[in-house]
């Protein structure tokens, strides 16, 4: 039985009882209140008969005045000092009187009673005559009144509040079930939110996992293989940047439309994150890698109409078996993701993952899935290389470099996460976190009075991010922090890649008040004759050049010309790789305006830079000694 009809016949069995229950109750109240009120009726009626009696009235005057004062129901009698009885009206001759049945001494000493003679009630009042010997009974038959003679006095009232509690009920009854309905909807639309991809509908990562996971649970006890491939779109950040996201979005969507299409129950597709969908397909042992492929890459074949265009896209799947390859979903995913790269470094559409004979490639594999943990779990942390001034040999900044201690393997160096995480689509979140932790960081050691710099490296994947310049001025803003005080360093490969989207980008960094700063200079392809169009601020000359200057003439005079044409071009530079006080002295003699190396400090936490501002603000007075790498 469906819950509004529950409801509704709950709410009109109450509504019919309780009115069954006032009738009921109203039905004995009015027996008791008769009870209770006729004999103060008939002490009201023997009053006036008394008053029409003379004074010291004789037996015969009362005799003869009884027969004028009954009532249809009422018995009038006299009965003297000793309870006998000396005259009776009665409306019903031939019944004997309910007196005889009654005490004289109890009629006499009760100024009311009443009495049951064969199933008839009769009250009775007995009233004393002034300067009489004499006491007038007077005698009422009670006749009972049954529930239907009862019924016909109020019927009606009843019925009417029957009809207007039941208008109620039902009423009441509709209005609950509809607010549990809607409390079951929106119940259930958060769990489907919770579960599902806003975008696509499909389920998310976390949700088909669970039904991996289950559909492994029953899959133990038999021979069934099972398939977890993993899709990922070409051109999908190319039609983003050119068509706008709304255009990639309804892409996103219709290739869930097809993929859903594609498959049977009980297989499964669902949104991983980014351009990457996953599909789980059960009883695939027999399948080859074409049929799934042909299956799979085979929904995005035909072109995907969208705004009137008609758009044309690849995609490269892996595939990961159960139990070939792994027993848990986590572990499935990752090897259907690792194997994407496999496909793509073997120039292949498709590839089912393979186990790798070298332990460190197949931990670089593993590593895709513990950066991940490792951004959303806060493992990862930032180190800071301070900047010495070298005209005022004050440290003036630092670079915020991120680090990661991996529970089982130790510290990742950077170059190997950093590289994971632009090739799997994380390198946006990682560079978000450092952005974060750097500015607020850089904000603390602006409000306690140290007016710090602070560079946080982009790569080229972050400058076609449109949500790159918004994100900057929401973190500044929010950490009261003055925009001179964030420098990005964005390396000429990047810058390179794509020339207007880069400049346009850092034209919008330019009017928000940040430093621009290019990293690795004279590695690339750029000149300072191209930088002349950009809103560059500094330059950061490549530690190959600094590190060999002393003993190469050749780097030394590369370093020379660096930085007399970037000072004629009002820009400051940088030299990184500064190993010992001989480069140190050179470069200061060459009039390069900062440097950044392992002479100067080491990468070193928040905590730690911190302590080292407080403890020497000039590195003049107390020359740092050299660290070895």
């Amino acid at each position: 039985m469906q819950q509004r009809t529950k409801l509704l016949v709950g709410s009109l069995a109450s509504s019919l009882g309780i009115i069954a229950l006032f009738a009921g109750i109203s039905f004995t109240s009015a027996l008791d209140l008769a009870r209770h009120r006729i004999p103060s009726l008939l002490h009201e009626h023997n009053q006036r008969l008394i008053e029409t009696l003379p004074k010291q009235p004789s037996l015969e005057q009362i005799q003869a005045m009884l027969p004028h004062h009954g009532t249809r129901s009422d018995s009038l009698s006299i009965i003297d000092t000793q309870g006998r009885l000396l005259g009776i009206t009665d409306k019903h001759p031939g019944t004997p009187s309910p007196l005889v049945y009654i005490d004289s001494e109890y009629l006499l000493a009760a100024s009311s009673g009443y009495t049951t003679i064969d199933d008839n009630e009769y009250i009775w009042v007995t009233t004393p005559i002034p300067d009489s010997p004499y006491t007038i009974v007077n005698t009422h038959h009670n006749a009972r009144v049954g529930l239907r003679e009862f019924m016909k006095h109020i019927g009606v009232p009843i019925g009417f509040a029957a009809l207007i509690s039941i208008w109620l009920s039902t009423w009441g009854a509709m209005v609950i079930s509809s607010l549990f309905r809607r409390l079951n909807e929106q119940r259930a639309q958060l769990e489907h939110q919770a579960h599902h991809d806003p975008l696509t509908g499909l389920p998310n990562r976390d949700a088909l996992s669970n039904t991996i996971d289950t559909t492994i649970a029953h899959l133990d006890s038999s021979k069934q293989t099972l398939a977890v491939c993993m899709i990922d779109l070409h051109q999908f950040k190319e039609i983003n940047d050119s068509l706008g996201h709304h255009c990639g979005d309804e892409l996103l969507r219709q290739v869930a439309i097809r993929l859903s299409k594609a498959l049977q129950t009980p297989d499964q597709a669902g949104r991983f994150y980014g351009n990457k969908f996953a599909i789980m397909l059960t009883n695939a042992g027999t399948a080859t890698i074409d049929a799934i492929a042909g299956t799979l890459l085979g929904t995005l074949e035909n072109a995907f109409e969208i705004d009137g265009r008609y758009l044309y896209i690849r995609g490269t799947l892996g595939i990961a078996l159960y139990p070939e390859h792994a027993v848990t979903a986590p572990a499935l995913l990752q090897k259907a993701e690792a194997a994407i790269f496999q496909a793509r470094d073997n120039t292949q559409y498709a590839a089912i993952f393979r186990t790798l004979d070298n332990k460190g490639a197949a931990e670089r594999l593993g590593l895709i899935n513990d950066l991940r943990n490792a951004l959303r779990d806060g493992q990862l942390e930032l180190h800071y290389q301070p900047k010495l001034d070298l005209r005022s040999r004050h440290i003036i900044g630092a670079e915020a470099l991120a680090r990661w201690t991996h529970p089982q393997h130790g510290a990742i160096p950077p170059d190997q996460f950093i590289e994971i995480a632009e090739r799997t689509g994380l390198i946006k979140e990682l560079t978000r976190w450092v952005l974060e932790t750097a500015v607020q960081q850089c904000a603390q050691c602006h409000a306690s009075g140290k007016a710090m710099k602070i560079s946080a490296n982009l790569s080229a994947i972050n400058l076609h991010d449109d949500e790159l310049v918004p994100l900057i001025a929401s973190l500044l803003k929010q950490h009261k922090l003055p925009a001179q005080n964030l420098v990005v360093e964005i390396t000429e490969t990047a810058m390179m890649a794509d020339p207007a989207r880069a400049k346009e980008q850092l034209r919008k960094l330019d009017v928000l008040g940040v430093s621009i700063s290019i990293d690795d200079f004279g590695t690339g392809y750029s000149s300072l004759g191209h930088l002349r169009q950009l809103p560059v601020d500094e330059i950061k000359i490549d530690k190959s050049f600094v590190m060999d200057m002393i003993a190469s003439e050749d780097d030394a005079s590369i370093v020379r010309a660096t930085i007399g044409l970037a000072h004629d071009l009002g820009l400051e530079v940088v030299a990184e790789g500064v190993e010992d006080e001989a480069i140190l002295k050179q470069l200061s003699d060459m009039g390069c305006d900062i440097a950044q190396g392992y002479y100067i400090a080491r990468p070193m936490p928040a905590a730690d830079f911190i302590a080292m501002l407080e403890k020497t603000d000039d590195l003049a007075e107390d020359k740092p000694a050299a660290v070895s790498r």
